[in-house]
């Protein structure tokens, strides 16, 4: 089955947060529904996030979580982005 890579965006205030997951799923269409599905359980605290385009409001639009992105990927990629945004080089 496909995986897809996928961005989403987590603002309040100024401040943006970017999260990256991998969600395997049929198809592209279904990566997006299970990413708005884990998306409106983002912030457990707030029961009924607003729902906006590609995304939730949060706290009376406090905090807005959107989906940015989703492209086909593989693990492999996806391991090797997240080596390179967690490793620190001394060299």
């Amino acid at each position: 089955m496909p995986e897809y890579w996928v961005k989403i965006s987590e603002s309040e205030d100024e401040d943006i947060h970017r999260h990256h997951y991998l969600i395997t799923a049929p198809n592209e269409n279904d990566a997006k529904k299970s990413a708005l599905m884990f998306m409106e359980h983002f912030i457990d605290d707030d029961e009924n996030p607003e729902k906006i385009e590609n995304g939730f409001m949060f706290y009376n639009k406090a905090i807005v979580v959107k989906l940015e992105s989703i492209k086909p990927t593989t693990k492999e990629k996806f391991k090797d982005f997240l080596l390179k945004i967690h490793t620190i080089d001394m060299t």
